[in-house]
């Protein structure tokens, strides 16, 4: 029973073809460019004189093999530029010269060319790599507390992530490809063409990270609409936060906030109201400890809500 490779040629091509080829042939007395950028496998098949002493004097002679798909129409006597592809998707040789005749295959094709030495024949330009992409997964308790995203990264460069802020939690743990990091910022050294896994794990925080101004008047809900009466404003970042009893002394940007539908003005002065997030703490700032090059420190007494008050409406329309 006979195999039909030709039904496999285009899977040998996906995961072989990593290098690339540029065709040029003689029309009319002139070299054209019929074909530019296509996959290819390069393969080395000899190398002569390599005797070092006598390198400049006889030029190194070099066979390479091109493997293919069959569709590509080359022809014996083709001018070829072949260009060898690093793993990490860069171009790290250029050869050229003239092919011989194509030896074809049910499911490839190849042709054998050679040159003196490496030259540099004026390739066309590397087509844009494709990006990897990385799904990045917030968890707590094995549960998804904010839906997974997907972040594209170009292939064999260095990848970045920091935990985003999420309200109510702190980051404790990431997680690549199922692996345990030493710290919580993912990196990946080398973003592979199959994408990765980010997945940090958090967990239910009570210090204080951010407050909300808490308003009462015209304000716009998440889902576009007006409304009226007590809610909470932009969140704003805590840089440091210290408790003794009802007394909160905390530090944060020095803010000055418009409202976008009523029009008031909102910075940290005595009798602003706000609350702390995650823990939900009403407070009203009682003093200005310090203020300096942008940040501000402030104690915040806590004070029980109204019913209203408590049911304020957290507009993350404004964030």
């Amino acid at each position: 029973m006979s195999f039909n490779f030709g039904k496999i040629g285009g899977i040998i091509s996906k995961y072989l073809d990593g290098d690339f080829i540029d065709i040029k042939r003689d029309v009319a007395g002139t070299l054209r460019e019929i074909y530019s950028n296509i996959p290819c496998h390069i393969a080395y098949s000899s190398v002569d004189n390599p005797d070092p002493a006598s390198v400049d004097t006889k030029p190194i002679i070099q066979s390479i093999t091109v493997h293919l798909e069959n569709y590509v129409d080359i022809q014996n006597n083709d001018f070829i530029i072949a260009k060898k592809i690093g793993s990490d998707g860069s171009l790290i040789a250029t050869y050229s010269g003239r092919c011989g005749n194509p030896v074809v295959s049910q499911g490839r094709k190849k042709v054998l060319m050679q040159m003196n030495g490496t030259q540099a024949e004026n390739p066309t330009p590397l087509p844009p790599k494709s990006p990897a992409i990385i799904t990045v997964e917030y968890f707590c308790d094995d549960s998804a507390i904010q839906n997974s995203e997907k972040q594209e990264a170009q292939i064999g460069i260095t990848f970045d992530l920091t935990a985003p802020v999420i309200e109510g939690y702190k980051v404790a743990e990431c997680y690549i490809d199922g692996i345990k990091q030493k710290t919580t910022t993912a990196h990946i050294d080398s973003v592979l063409m199959s994408g990765h896994t980010i997945r940090f794990v958090y967990v239910v925080s009570d210090t204080p990270e951010i407050f909300r101004f808490l308003v009462n008047g015209l304000y716009t809900k998440d889902n576009g609409s007006l409304a009226k009466g007590w809610h909470l404003y932009k969140k704003v970042d805590i840089d440091s936060v210290e408790v003794d009893g009802d007394i909160y002394t905390i530090t944060s940007d020095d803010v000055k906030q418009t409202h976008k539908d009523n029009g008031k003005t909102l910075t940290i002065k005595e009798g602003a109201e706000m609350v702390l997030i995650p823990s939900n703490a009403f407070v009203s700032v009682s003093e200005i400890v310090e203020r300096e090059n942008g940040k501000v420190t402030f104690k915040a007494t806590a004070f029980e809500p109204t019913e209203a008050e408590k049911n304020c409406y957290t507009t993350g329309w404004y964030d």
